[in-house]
């Protein structure tokens, strides 16, 4: 009975609270969504949950804009300031250089970190979606009902029987759990898929009568066009589908954003800058979808649909700050 294995990841103190929040309005937005139709409701609920963070985060993808562009505009005066002490490697050249770096950009009100703000708050929430979308029976309460019969129906089972039918699929998740705790059988059931869920059946007699309605209404939930929203996607078809659009629509964001505030790299073979943008350009999106394999689904289709909104974004943003600088520029002459 005692095939022990990982217990579910649990946030901690900081990240903990956030899911909380987070997850409370997931609920209510998960609920509204199920109220029209069960079907595809996970799915769509990760979708309406991204538009509407990515609203909320406006101001702050602004602000990133101005100081995008504004460092821009500054970067010809800090190239004469680095090429003023190329070469001086020494203690004291490189202080002055750092600090002449650093009065050009307060004189200008720009900062090195100000492109950054937005990922760097973000980044909780990004933490905080990865446990409420891997345990979302945890935070959405009609998803933990469902999760809480089938886990009753599991646990009806005779204790030989049970281990006969689920030890197996241990095993091959490289999982240990205790059979005999609820807890343990309710984290198991959020990281199976369709071929687990047909081995168990076939191999519980007549419970499967009981598991079976349950189960319908899991994966008319938690699937999203064939993908389930809880479980990694790993390699295979269709789930390889969101680690391929994660990353290609991370390209497109980037390219976005460096071509809408002039950041795209030069063509000159020995600016470092236009090394590091060009890698950045290409290993981003490889990270990304690398990353998304092993993630859950539903994380993927919340930065796949982040990308595309912060894209069109960015555009719309560049677009109007630069014709609102036109403006003061023609005013001023």
């Amino acid at each position: 009975m005692d095939i022990i294995l990982l217990a579910a990841r649990t946030p901690g103190m900081i990240v903990g609270p956030i899911a909380r929040i987070i997850g409370v309005a997931y609920n209510a937005l998960f609920n509204f969504i199920y109220s029209l139709s069960p079907a595809n409701a996970l799915g769509l609920a990760i979708i309406l949950f991204t538009i509407i963070v990515k609203l909320i985060f406006t101001p702050l993808l602004i602000k990133q804009q101005k100081s995008t562009i504004a460092m821009q505009k500054l970067q010809p005066e800090l190239n004469k300031i680095k090429k003023k002490y190329e070469g001086r490697k020494d203690t004291e050249s490189q202080q002055k250089m750092y600090l002449e770096l650093q009065k050009a950009q307060k004189d200008n009100n720009v900062s090195m970190l100000g492109g950054c703000l937005p990922l760097l708050v973000q980044l909780p929430i990004l933490y905080a979606l990865f446990y409420i979308f891997q345990q979302a029976y945890m935070y959405v309460d009609i998803i933990g009902q469902n999760y809480d019969a089938i886990t009753n129906v599991i646990m009806s089972i005779p204790v030989d029987d049970r281990i006969a039918a689920l030890s197996d699929i241990i095993i091959s998740h490289k999982l240990t759990i205790d059979v005999a705790l609820a807890d343990d059988i309710k984290n198991l059931i959020s990281q199976l898929n369709f071929k687990d869920w047909n081995i168990i059946l076939e191999s519980i007699g007549d419970y499967s009568s009981q598991l079976e309605p349950l189960l319908k209404l899991k994966t008319e939930m938690e699937y999203f066009f064939g993908i389930s929203m809880v479980v990694k996607p790993g390699l295979t078809f269709p789930g390889i589908i969101i680690p391929l659009v994660a990353g290609g629509t991370t390209f497109i964001q980037t390219y976005a954003l460096q071509k809408n505030s002039g950041m795209q790299p030069s063509s000159a073979a020995n600016d470092p800058m236009a090394r590091s943008m060009k890698t950045m350009n290409y290993m981003m999106p490889i990270m990304m979808g690398v990353m998304t394999i092993n993630l859950p689904a539903g994380l993927g289709v919340y930065w796949t649909v982040s990308n595309i909104i912060q894209a069109g974004q960015t555009i719309i943003v560049t677009k109007m700050l630069k014709s609102k600088e036109l403006k003061l520029e023609g005013a001023k002459k």
